[in-house]
């Protein structure tokens, strides 16, 4: 997902510069270095557009990491993330299930520690043969809202 937005974005600055740098070099081959003003109004001009674009590629970017987060690993084993709930800053404390049991986890910076082994589960997870599917579930969150 990231490589395909980078790929997109130096396309298009890509061909953003092109139309740039051939009228530049046309600009620049009528001038002589002594005609040159770089504190013109075209220059400041110029160079605030090229501020302005990439403090706005800067925050689009921000704003699609924000939206789509960092690419998620697939997880296929038979370890699963039940809940995570953060306590501070850097701590949380997050619900791994292993098998059958579940495992509280105190997570922090630099350590991992069991804090307690569930063998029976505490808390339910939806497993794909329970029967309600993707739409039933949306419709039944949608009634949900709708009633509040």
């Amino acid at each position: 997902m990231i490589s395909r937005i980078r790929k997109y974005i130096f396309v298009l600055s890509f061909l953003i510069s092109q139309p740039l740098l051939a009228e530049e070099s046309l600009r620049s081959a009528s001038k002589t270095a002594s005609e040159v003003d770089p504190f013109s109004i075209s220059n400041i001009l110029q160079m605030a557009a090229g501020l302005a674009f990439v403090l706005l590629l800067i925050f689009l970017l921000g704003w699609f990491y924000r939206r789509f987060g960092s690419p998620k690993t697939i997880n296929n084993g038979d370890f699963r993330i039940v809940a995570g709930l953060s306590m501070g800053q850097r701590e949380r404390v997050v619900m791994l299930e292993v098998g059958d049991k579940q495992i509280l986890l105190g997570v922090g910076p630099g350590h991992v520690e069991k804090i307690h082994v569930f063998d029976e589960p505490v808390i339910k997870t939806n497993e794909a043969g329970t029967g309600e599917s993707f739409s039933e579930r949306l419709s039944s969150v949608i009634r949900q809202r709708a009633e509040q």
